[in-house]
Formats: C-alpha cells, structure tokens, sequence
C-alpha cells in the first residue's frame, strides 16, 4: 500500500512539472506560454474596491488559445455593481523555442483595469492591447524570462514594452514573481511583483503587490494587494 501510494505520488509532480512549465501569464503581462490542446483555465481576480475580474481560456488548437473575462468592480461589498463588455483574448504562438532559440507568441488581451466612461474602452488603467512576445528558460529549470511590446491605443499609436521573470524558490510549488510594465511613458510604468503557490497540479494561489513605491496619482493605486486563483482543467 505504501509503495502505492509513493508511486501516485511520484506520478503526480511529474505531472506537476508538466502542466506549471507552460504559465501563459506572469501577473499583468503575457508570456510565450499556451495552454495545451483540450485544456482549459479559470482565474479569478481579487483587488481594490471590492472588485473581481473572472477570465476563461481555452486550448482550442495546439498553438492557439481563445478566452473572455469579464470586470464587475465593486462586486464584494453593499455598493452598486458596475460591469462593462466582456473582453476577448487571443493568443497564437509562432514558435515554440528550442535550446537556443527563444519562444514567440503575438496575441491581443481586451482586459483592462477599474471600469471607467472616462476611457476609451471603459477602463482607467488600458487594456494590454495587441502583445507580441519573446522568451526562453534560462540557466536552471524553471526560470523562465519574457520581453515584449504592446499598442493598446489605436487612435494614437504608442508602443510600450515590458518584461517579466518567474524564478522557482520551490521546486515547482512556490515561486517568486516579477515585472516591469508599460514601459516608455512612464506615468503609466508599474513594478509588480508577487508569489505564486501551486497548491495542487491544478489550483495555483498568486499573492500579488501591483504599482510597488508608484506614486499616487488619477488611475493608479500603489501597493495595491492582489489575490488570484487560476485553476487548470481538461476536456
């Protein structure tokens, strides 16, 4: 029985190892990674003001993912509800890297943050936009490096770029977050980090600090703590 039970147990992080090397998300920027054909993810996003973002992804080819999350701010607690159109996000990975080459991926994310009239598309904080993106593993296993730029404004093009890092403290069970987004205009520039627990081969927990030592402005919110479930599934 024991034997048994160490054998289930080994089988388990091997698939552990499997399913957590292809994240397709850091914490606001995207990675290379997609989620594999007939797989599916569910987030949801705990943050300020009692507000929730929930999102769907889905492995419907093998280099191609489709999704939609929908904001409903003010959600937790007695005030009003306020919600916009749902958001579409695609996805396609054109390379998957090699052992010396890196990953690409080119996708739009239709999410932003803090619903808003004020805004085009309704948010405060921008949507990422049309995304394109490159990144590889580096050094040790698990470490894994992204370096993209994005256009969220198409009225008046501006391109931003960011870059973000997913260290392992743990094997793959803990792990340490960070990233620098909408970089070249600064006022919009935001340093997150955060940590990421694998409770289980399906359920992650992210624990994240967003807009670290920002300053506080119209449309930011510094040190804003975030709770993010994502649970991974299949068909």
């Amino acid at each position: 029985m024991l034997k048994k039970i160490l054998g289930s147990f080994a089988a388990v992080l091997c698939c552990v190892s499997f399913l957590y090397a292809s994240k397709t998300y850091v914490l606001d920027t995207p990675t290379t990674g997609i989620l594999s054909y007939g797989s599916y993810s569910a987030d949801f996003r705990f943050f300020s003001y009692g507000n929730v973002i929930s999102e769907i992804n889905f492995g419907v080819f093998k280099p191609l993912d489709l999704g939609v999350s929908w904001e409903l701010d003010k959600f937790i607690g007695d005030e009003n509800i306020k919600a916009v159109v749902p958001a579409l996000h695609v996805k396609l990975r054109l390379y998957g890297g090699s052992m010396t080459l890196p990953g690409f991926a080119l996708g739009y994310d239709g999410q932003g943050t803090f619903i808003s009239g004020d805004y085009d598309g309704g948010y405060v904080q921008r949507c990422k936009g049309l995304y394109f993106v490159t990144g590889r593993e580096f050094f040790i296993e698990g470490l894994m490096f992204n370096l993209g730029i994005n256009v969220n404004d198409f009225s008046k093009p501006k391109i931003y770029w960011f870059s973000n890092a997913t260290v392992p403290l743990y094997k793959e069970f803990v792990s340490f977050m960070l990233e620098y987004d909408n970089v070249n205009y600064f006022p919009d520039a935001r340093l997150n980090s955060g940590l990421r627990f694998s409770v289980t081969e399906y359920l992650d927990i992210d624990c994240i600090v967003r807009d670290c030592w920002g300053k506080k402005d119209a449309g930011r919110v510094p040190n804003e703590r975030v709770i993010r479930i994502s649970y991974l599934g299949k068909f």
